[in-house]
């Protein structure tokens, strides 16, 4: 098996046919298509179960209950089989050739991680006047493999970041020998499997090249208002990077990428905070941090990251 592709699915009826098809009609065939359903209250998993019934290579798994993003494309990674793995999600497309040149690309060059560029498809007008500051592609050219702590410093000297995990293509091995996994039970939780991922990859290839369409519409994660699990994974993500950060202080390089990138975090925490404290104001006017999880209240790290993004962000509000 070349290829794994996972696909969480989650209330996603009118566009999960057309992610499938992108996947079913690649140039590549040598794949399996894991499809998990996350206990979702629509449509969409008799869609993909009617499709599944034309295509051995769709594999159909089942949440008992919402375990969320992480938490599934996890259960997918355990079952996957392939040399390769892709993560994407099932609002989104893939362009036709794309894992073939993937496949070809991470044979000839040995590499543990590819990334690329995206196109964007919007659903309304209103959403692309609003996401037109997203980035597609990097902002310069990357030709080298390298190794993921140099592409991270690189990264960072013009802030070419990108997370998103349809544009990272995997080779499955170096996942599972560093027990790399998705953080379960937060937002965000691209940005904490990314930052593992370069910080442990020793062969990683960078292209402008537009495998991933990226669908922008009403209602996903990403275009919803901000709210208190925004921040709270915010929280985790800098408490994750920060301990992670102790270990690269013999090395100026990285050790200064990474402290930006925690800037970085922390003024996007600081909006998100901002949005979400004013929406809980408007709405019941008590103060956000009434809505702060259990769970994070028994964890004075985490709660002491939050009390710093509260005092900045108050501040501008």
């Amino acid at each position: 098996m070349k290829v794994s592709v996972i696909i969480p699915i989650y209330n996603v009826e009118p566009f999960v046919k057309d992610c499938l098809d992108s996947v079913r009609g690649q140039t590549l065939e040598d794949l399996e298509i894991i499809c998990i359903h996350d206990a979702g209250q629509d449509r969409s998993f008799e869609i993909v179960k009617s499709i599944a019934a034309k295509d051995r290579r769709i594999r159909l798994l089942e949440n008992d209950r919402n375990l969320g993003l992480a938490a599934t494309r996890n259960r997918g990674l355990l079952q996957a089989r392939g040399k390769y793995v892709y993560f994407l999600d099932s609002d989104d497309m893939v362009r036709q050739d794309a894992l073939e040149l993937l496949y070809q690309s991470a044979e000839q060059e040995q590499l543990e991680v590819q990334v690329f560029g995206s196109s964007f498809l919007y659903e309304t007008d209103e959403l692309e006047v609003r996401f037109q500051s997203n980035s597609a592609t990097f902002k310069q050219e990357y030709p080298e493999v390298m190794a993921g702590q140099d592409l991270f410093v690189q990264w960072m000297e013009v802030w070419d970041w990108i997370s998103s995990q349809p544009r990272y293509f995997y080779n499955r091995n170096f996942l599972e020998s560093r027990q790399i996994r998705y953080v379960e039970g937060m937002l965000h939780e691209d940005e904490v499997f990314a930052f593992d991922v370069l910080m442990y990859a020793k062969r990683v290839k960078v292209t402008n090249d537009t495998f991933f369409i990226r669908r922008f519409r009403p209602g996903s994660i990403m275009t919803s208002t901000p709210t208190i699990q925004n921040v709270e994974g915010c929280v985790k993500i800098l408490e994750h990077v920060s301990a992670m950060q102790k270990l690269y202080q013999d090395m100026p390089g990285l050790n200064h990428a990474v402290k930006h990138y925690m800037y970085k975090i922390f003024c996007d925490a600081k909006r998100k905070y901002q949005t979400a404290a004013n929406v809980i104001q408007a709405e019941t006017g008590g103060a956000l941090i009434q809505k702060v999880s259990g769970t994070m209240r028994e964890n004075p790290t985490e709660m002491a990251i939050y009390h710093m993004i509260e005092a900045f962000g108050m501040e501008e509000m």
